[in-house]
């Protein structure tokens, strides 16, 4: 159990300490590390940001249907989360 807190503990510090992500870098390059964290930690994450979308708008339906706000559900939480991560060119935050 010890092992696996600090293993754990250690993961999260390397993950949060990925400032070199973040560096402006306009050379263009295909390799940088800000493309790498795109395809590799944020581009994964949205998978699950829009399943927790299409949940929760299956759930807003009982909600959405009587007021007629069912195409604005749809778009807040399927559509821009869907074009945001899959749809973007790479290095475009």
């Amino acid at each position: 159990m010890k092992r696996t807190i600090t293993f754990l503990l250690a993961l999260s510090l390397m993950v949060s300490f990925n400032g070199i992500l973040l560096a402006d870098d306009s050379s263009g390059d295909l390799s940088t590390p800000e493309v790498i964290g795109d395809v590799l930690w944020v581009r994964p994450l949205g998978f699950m940001h829009i399943a927790l979308g299409t949940t929760a708008f299956v759930l807003s339906l009982p909600v959405t249907i009587p007021l007629q706000r069912t195409d604005q559900a749809k778009e807040f939480l399927i559509t821009y989360p869907f074009y945001y991560y899959f749809k973007r060119p790479l290095r475009e935050m």
